[in-house]
């Protein structure tokens, strides 16, 4: 029944996914986001991932999904200039027909392929780089003991023991991105000022 269930939530979640970039209508588009981010957020509970599946709620659906929305019925876009501004464009369908086959291709050799390509290896590398130092003698958990990680211990606990041991360079990186992701708009909305002598 479970397995039953997680099927249907993540074929729920990727016809919600295919409706959100489909619709014409930008706020059925935003809802269909919404229903997109709580399957996804059903199906981590599910799985037993409780704390990630809540913060997908709280983040996604109740922070930027709602926000996205308010922001769309602000502006007072009409459906009627979005389908005239719509026909100038030709039909999107063959290259989503495209595109979705070269994903599937790559997820059907990524199987064969991956083994082949250690990337945990080459951050490891870099770790030993970076720091003069062997990576898995100074950290406590490695990226190949994630499953009993989080068996011997709470998932809060797992996700930072490994976020800020193994992954911390990943951690730097991704808050550079989210702090030029805050600065950037500010600074291009800026306006010069003019003196007046």
């Amino acid at each position: 029944m479970n397995a039953i269930l997680l099927d249907l939530l993540a074929f729920g979640s990727v016809l919600s996914g295919i409706l959100v970039i489909t619709s014409r209508n930008p706020v059925i588009s935003v809802l269909f986001l919404i229903s997109t981010f709580v399957n996804v957020a059903c199906y981590l509970i599910l799985l037993g991932i409780n704390f990630i599946g809540l913060t997908y709620l709280i983040v996604y659906v109740g922070a930027i999904a709602i926000l996205f929305l308010f922001v769309i019925m602000m502006l007072n876009i009409k459906l009627v200039e979005l389908q005239d501004s719509s026909e100038d464009y030709s039909n999107p369908y063959p290259l989503a027909f495209v595109l979705g086959t070269l994903f599937v291709s790559g997820l059907s050799l990524t199987n064969s392929n991956f083994s082949k390509f250690d990337l945990p290896s080459i951050f490891d590398s870099i770790n030993l780089l970076s720091f003069k130092s062997d990576a898995l003698e100074t950290l406590t958990v490695s990226h190949t003991n994630w499953d009993s990680v989080f068996v011997s211990m709470d998932q809060i606990n797992s996700i930072g023991q490994v976020l800020y041991t193994s992954h911390a360079l990943f951690l730097i990186i991704a808050s550079m991105i989210l702090c030029l992701a805050m600065v950037g708009p500010i600074v291009l909305c800026l306006k010069p000022t003019k003196r007046i002598s």
